[in-house]
């Protein structure tokens, strides 16, 4: 839930939905912390089950992270495909809500896009593309992305949370101008 007060000089923002969304994400990574170290430690043949877990985790979180994304426009009048082109890139250039809502759906419907189809939907095509972030395919997409999306700081969720926070500043920015 976000308040947002009208004080004089300007506008102030009260958002109850990032405690809890920050909760959510230190919980994940903390069972990914251990998972990390496992695979830095692990032979190549117990590699892949740590990763596969990981990749789980990070779908979760991107999930809780697109709920966010919903909860901040909710009640608000603008173009759910508009308002996540606003706020901050990533560094090739694409919006982090994009990238954010792109990964949550890739996590939900990846089960559905079984090996055999011959040809994946446009909006499914789509999705896949986003989260490949320019690269041409991945093992572990999510995790890619997120690593990409943490850039030098550790790859744990909780370092997605800045561009969150920025960009429903965005939100509220091109509202006041817009509206």
């Amino acid at each position: 839930m976000i308040i947002r007060s009208n004080i004089q000089g300007g506008g102030e923002l009260h958002d109850f939905g990032v405690g809890y969304l920050i909760g959510v994400l230190e919980s994940l990574d903390n069972s990914l912390i251990p998972i990390h170290t496992a695979i830095e430690n692990s032979s190549i043949w117990e590699v892949e089950s740590y990763c596969e877990h990981g990749e789980y985790l990070i779908g979760v979180g991107f999930c809780v992270m697109q709920r966010y994304l919903f909860d901040v426009l909710q009640d608000i009048e603008i173009d759910p495909g508009l308002a996540r082109d606003l706020g901050p890139k990533s560094n090739n250039g694409v919006a982090v809500a994009r990238l954010i809502h792109s990964a949550a759906n890739y996590w939900k419907h990846a089960p559905e896009w079984h090996m055999w189809l011959q040809e994946l939907k446009p909006n499914s095509q789509k999705t896949i593309d986003e989260v490949l972030h320019t690269r041409d395919s991945a093992h572990y997409p999510l995790s890619d992305l997120l690593a990409d999306l943490c850039c030098k700081n550790s790859v744990l969720l909780v370092n997605c949370l800045p561009y969150l926070v920025e960009w429903r500043k965005a939100i509220y920015d091109y509202i006041e101008k817009n509206v």
